[in-house]
């Protein structure tokens, strides 16, 4: 299928990025930093390890994202690759979803790497690694198929740099979207109809991210991980076909 073969074609192209290896080295420095300074907070050295290292995951996560997606689609339309791709029998579409899929198993498996780096740390601290741990890291793996269908999106009518900058916006406001719920209760006139419906259409970000109750191993509401997923695959696949349909009324050039 060529959606497999350009997946594959991305994540090779990726691995050569030593991007991706400097990204996992100050991730695993930072869960090991917290491991070490962690003693300094008497009674809440396992809600540090926890704590600290998910957000690690979760932030570096989407830095990879924006380094290595952003500019993976132009360097290839510089270099004629992108043009050449497409006189072969594969479509936009193909292309679309063959770079979504690439970057999504290439940065997800970071992830997992560093999950497994965590979990080393949280053993080696005698923190135990509950449900909500790996619920977390679940949730993580969601998000960076949210973020990257964002980075998609983006990528497909601007710049890199205008796309690196939307993308980290975007996640910022996502995490900030039951702020804008409760500014828009308060807001009137125009500004509460630009509150509400930018926290409709911003990914909820805020959904994945349950750090919190990780930390105090608190329980999630009934019937919680399988609506996340449905609405993190909701979300994704929505950008998809709106990246495609704009990929496919653009000229490519190079």
């Amino acid at each position: 299928m060529p959606i497999l073969t350009l997946a594959r074609y991305t994540i090779r192209g990726y691995v050569k990025e030593r991007v991706l290896f400097v990204v996992l080295f100050f991730a695993v420095l930072l869960m090991l930093s917290t491991y070490l300074l962690s003693p300094l907070a008497v009674g809440a050295r396992e809600k540090i390890v926890v704590d600290i290292g998910l957000a690690s995951i979760s932030i570096m996560g989407v830095l990879l994202i924006v380094l290595l997606g952003a500019g993976s689609f132009h360097q290839e339309k510089e270099r004629g690759i992108l043009k050449a791709l497409l006189v072969k029998p594969i479509t936009r579409t193909d292309f679309v979803l063959g770079k979504y899929a690439g970057t999504v198993v290439t940065v997800s498996t970071v992830v997992l790497l560093m999950a497994l780096v965590h979990f080393a740390m949280m053993a080696m601290s005698g923190t135990p690694i509950t449900a909500r741990v790996l619920t977390a890291v679940y949730l993580a793996v969601l998000e960076t198929m949210v973020v990257t269908a964002v980075l998609t999106f983006y990528s497909s009518f601007t710049s890199p740099v205008l796309a690196s900058f939307f993308t980290l916006a975007t996640v910022a406001a996502g995490h900030l979207s039951k702020d804008l719920l409760i500014f828009a209760d308060r807001a009137k006139g125009i500004a509460h109809h630009v509150a509400v419906g930018a926290y409709y259409v911003l990914p909820n970000l805020g959904l994945l991210n349950i750090r919190s109750e990780a930390v105090h191993n608190l329980p999630l509401a009934d019937g919680f991980v399988y609506s996340v997923t449905v609405y993190a695959l909701f979300y994704a696949t929505t950008l998809l076909v709106l990246s495609t349909l704009i990929f496919r009324a653009r000229e490519v050039h190079g």
